[in-house]
């Protein structure tokens, strides 16, 4: 009883330091992240894949979808950016999620070239597995596709030579419902491929 008495005030200052401690580590460690804001419904399309298929946005509707803008002969940020993307697909299969609560489409906007002999290539050159969740898929029409990857804000224009693209090097992620919920810059130098599997997981789980 002596003891508690001596030392009441330090035994007090424990306690609300302990308190303090398991409050912060509630509410920081364990606080459930905010959801990824809704910016904008992300537009219709109807294309076709390397088998023929047609795909659109209603029937991939029910998965997070990862969207990504390209062209084959890119000279510069599409290759390593599809080889990134190559990555992200190695984690999704490693959470087992990838066709089926998450997919990931790549879409030309330069049809005119990219044949479908010429888009497998491509994926094959940058470590893309086909048909394993990941589709590629392009349209007929230049000026649809180029009009398509401007609303999913992936703006391309074609340079005066009419050989190559100036374009924003964007990957968009889509919510299962089809509302774009992020942005990411495929050119940034901190960009992982382990981040974009942890956002894709959270719009998988919602």
């Amino acid at each position: 009883m002596d003891f508690l008495k001596k030392h009441s005030f330090k035994i007090a200052v424990l306690a609300l330091c302990l308190g303090m401690g398991i409050y912060l580590l509630m509410t920081n460690v364990f606080k459930p992240e905010a959801p990824m804001p809704v910016l904008q419904e992300a537009p219709a399309f109807e294309l076709t894949d390397l088998d023929g298929n047609i795909v659109s946005k209603e029937s991939t509707n029910g998965k997070a979808r990862l969207v990504y803008f390209y062209f084959a002969n890119c000279p510069d940020v599409c290759p390593p950016t599809t080889f990134l993307l190559s990555q992200v697909q190695e984690g999704l299969e490693k959470e087992g999620i990838l066709g089926t609560d998450a997919e990931m489409i790549s879409i030309t906007f330069d049809p005119e070239r990219d044949t479908t002999e010429v888009i497998k290539a491509f994926a094959e050159r940058n470590y893309a597995k086909l048909n394993e969740g990941w589709t590629f898929l392009r349209g007929d029409d230049p000026q649809a596709a180029i009009k398509l990857a401007q609303d999913f804000g992936a703006s391309a224009i074609k340079d005066k030579e009419g050989t190559g693209f100036t374009h924003m090097n964007v990957i968009t992620l889509v919510d299962k419902t089809g509302q774009i919920r992020k942005w990411i810059a495929g050119s940034n130098e901190d960009l992982t491929p382990e981040s974009i599997v942890a956002d894709m997981k959270r719009l998988a789980k919602e």
